[in-house]
């Protein structure tokens, strides 16, 4: 497919948290869109976190946007000029569970929403997680740590009852390679 002409580009909003782009853009068509934005945040990365008893290891956490509690994998955003993702997921698994683990694997990158955001989620696999301290929350953050067996979690994904999406793809990814 033909890529769309950007005509023109102007920065509504650049900032550490949210960058925002108000675009012309001409699609192959002819058809032109004069107002279309594009919405940057930092890329992320997500642990799908499992202990040795096959529990995985997620978070309960209200979310303003949606006005509501939602339940996820641990996840956290890149800081700035942060580029190794294993780090990252690391440093968000220590600090939002108290869990560490020495066995990891990189199972790809999302896109969370299309049409709009630019950033990918990184989903990394965290096997034989074991906890080693307290949550290390920042100051913004109040979740509470939820351990289930795999198999739940696959079914609260089935039912919606975990609708990330990031977090619903790596937990159905690694049910599939664990064949639960």
């Amino acid at each position: 497919m033909e890529k769309w002409k950007t005509r023109k580009s102007e920065k509504l909003i650049d900032n550490h948290w949210v960058k925002v782009r108000r675009d012309a853009v001409e699609l192959p068509n002819g058809q032109s869109i004069d107002d279309f934005y594009a919405v940057t945040i930092n890329d992320a990365a997500a642990i799908v976190a499992l202990d040795d008893k096959g529990n995985i290891i997620l978070k309960n956490e209200y979310r303003y946007c949606y006005d509501r509690n939602l339940i996820e994998v641990p996840a956290g955003t890149f800081e700035e000029n942060e580029t190794d993702g294993l780090a990252v997921a690391k440093r968000e698994l220590l600090e939002e569970t108290g869990y560490v683990s020495d066995s990891w694997t990189y199972l790809g990158a999302t896109v969370e929403s299309s049409a709009k955001l630019t950033n990918y989620m990184h989903i990394y696999f965290a096997n034989h997680c074991r906890k080693v301290s307290g949550q290390h929350l920042d100051d913004t953050e109040e979740l509470d740590v939820i351990v289930i067996p795999l198999a739940q979690a696959v079914e609260m994904v089935m039912k919606n009852e975990i609708c990330c999406n990031s977090s619903a793809h790596g937990i159905l990814q690694v049910a599939r390679m664990l064949g639960v």
